[in-house]
């Protein structure tokens, strides 16, 4: 059961909100009053010195916990799993607050107060599961929680409906009858719908022609009607409505955008961005007096490549190879090691001395920290194709690692690299990571990929 669908997740949200601030302050108040003592120092400044921190677990904990799926399946996730999703959401939690320390030239207070906070917050939230959940398991028993549910279609469709929900489920549902569209006419049906106070239909058999006007009526009852549906025109993507003027659309995403994860993100990439730029500023400098020094031409090599839906945009590269190298390539075609559009050769001759060790080393693509910047990549997703070779992909499924905006670093990178010798291979990789991506799977990728560039794993 979808949680858009049955439970609301704001109140939880807004009393979790509420309740990790008073967590914060019964934290305060244990190590002020002296029954916890964690710190070398006997006192702590007032709690007032601790709002700024307040003002930031308030709205964000319940936010990152609903990045996490923390607030799906309200009566049937596991607690293990919960408390999973809470420790993710809290290692996030503590990266906001200590960035905002840093460039905030903010300070914290007491940091027991704060290792305090994060002992015991994950035990007031499983609590707070817990009580809610035997209270709407109480509400759903006693019938006074939600829209009762009427299944209506063939038995055998109704059968298999049923089957394929969790008890939980069943119990959100309220199912207090279901009639055969097959034994009954509609307007017998319609008056058990009635008999049974259902504010609910469920049209299992959507197919069906005995269905006739019922559903219709149904909804002009003020009835909120289900029709299952399998998939249309064989796509199988999650539905959802969006309205264009007075037209109503059935959209399908195959890889849905949460509106604030991509904002995270993107407050990260250009916070991660800014940091590398500054900190590998002096190895910049070196790296362009180098390839000035060591080969003619330009420091910086320039290229056409395609982003996100296949929008064209120029990525930036320290050279690494000889400045005629793209009037060479048609004469190289022919040693190509990658099965598929890609070009990739294990010795290329056009690469220089010092290319190559840029080359090994990644510092070649330092300089796409401009596109990052730009909001043209990603610190993490599929690579960007050079523009050539995005137009020979043929292949539907390959085109889809065009629907996310590309990036520095993906599992290609931390999975073997020029040592894939197939695209099917490389894009499978980056169509796992368009399926999986989250937040957290973006920072164990940026963490593997920091020994894959250290030992080479794979480089050219």
């Amino acid at each position: 059961m979808n949680r858009k669908q049955e439970i609301s997740k704001d109140l939880p949200m807004i009393l979790d909100g509420l309740m990790v601030g008073v967590c914060l302050w019964v934290c305060y108040l244990l190590r002020s009053t002296g029954i916890i003592r964690l710190d070398r120092l006997g006192e702590i400044p007032s709690f007032s010195s601790t709002l700024w921190i307040l003002a930031l677990i308030i709205p964000f904990t319940p936010l990152l916990l609903d990045l996490h799926g923390y607030y799906e399946q309200p009566l049937s996730q596991p607690l293990e799993k919960l408390l999973i999703k809470i420790v993710k959401a809290g290692f996030w939690l503590i990266l906001l607050i200590s960035a905002a320390s840093i460039f905030g030239r903010l300070e914290i207070p007491s940091r027991s107060v704060l290792i305090l906070f994060l002992i015991l917050t994950p035990g007031f939230l499983i609590l707070r599961v817990r009580m809610m959940r035997k209270l709407l398991i109480h509400f759903y028993n006693q019938g006074n929680f939600g829209e009762q549910s009427f299944l209506v279609g063939n038995d055998a469709d109704c059968e298999a409906f049923l089957s394929g929900i969790s008890p939980s489920e069943l119990m959100e549902l309220q199912i207090v009858g279901m009639m055969d569209l097959a034994k009954h006419d509609p307007q017998t049906i319609l008056q058990n719908i009635r008999e049974k106070i259902a504010g609910r239909v469920i049209f299992v058999s959507s197919k069906s022609a005995a269905n006739n006007d019922l559903p219709l009526t149904c909804e002009i009852e003020g009835l909120d009607v289900w029709i299952l549906s399998e998939n249309i025109n064989g796509i199988t993507s999650t539905p959802s409505f969006e309205q264009v003027g007075k037209n109503r659309m059935l959209s399908f995403c195959k890889s849905p955008i949460d509106f604030w994860q991509q904002f995270i993100k993107r407050i990260l990439d250009v916070c991660g961005a800014m940091i590398g730029a500054v900190v590998l500023s002096p190895i910049c400098l070196i790296i362009a007096i180098t390839i000035k020094c060591t080969s003619p031409g330009p420091i910086f090599f320039s290229q056409v490549r395609s982003g996100r839906r296949g929008k064209r945009f120029t990525i930036y590269k320290f050279r690494s190879m000889v400045a005629n190298a793209p009037e060479l390539h048609a004469d190289l075609s022919k040693q190509n090691e990658m099965e598929g559009p890609v070009f990739k050769i294990k010795k290329d001759p056009r690469v220089t001395r010092f290319g190559a060790f840029l080359r090994h080393t990644s510092l070649d693509e330092v300089p796409q920290l401009i596109n990052v910047l730009r909001g043209e990549m990603s610190i993490v997703g599929p690579r960007p194709l050079p523009d050539y070779e995005t137009k020979l992909i043929e292949k539907s499924t390959h085109r889809r690692r065009l629907s996310v905006k590309p990036g520095l670093t993906c599992l290609w990178q931390i999975q073997g690299r020029s040592s894939i010798k197939s695209f099917d291979d490389w894009v499978q990789l980056d169509l796992e990571y368009i399926d999986k991506a989250s937040l957290f799977l973006d920072l164990w990728i940026i963490l593997r990929t920091i020994p894959a560039v250290l030992l080479r794993k794979g480089a050219r």
